[in-house]
């Protein structure tokens, strides 16, 4: 049978040690997790109080969590 499914393909990904095709990290301390979801809060807020919806909301936590992470990468590699 060709084109067959892998089960494994179809479970829910929380299911496997990290979501599919993202890495998972460690956040160390409770302040440093405090902080950060303190920042996606803000965010959220912000979002939605302009009118904005659940899904751009969510796209802004993301992105912002993005710049960041590029941010520290370039730090890192100078």
């Amino acid at each position: 049978m060709t084109g067959s499914i892998d089960m494994s393909d179809i479970r829910p990904t929380m299911q496997r040690g990290n979501p599919r095709g993202m890495d998972k990290m460690s956040l160390g301390s409770r302040s440093q997790r405090e902080f950060i979801e303190s920042q996606a809060l803000d965010i959220f807020a912000s979002m939605t109080n302009g009118g904005c919806t659940f899904q751009q909301a969510l796209a802004a936590i993301y992105l912002s969590g993005m710049s960041v992470g590029a941010g520290v990468m370039k730090e890192k590699n100078t």
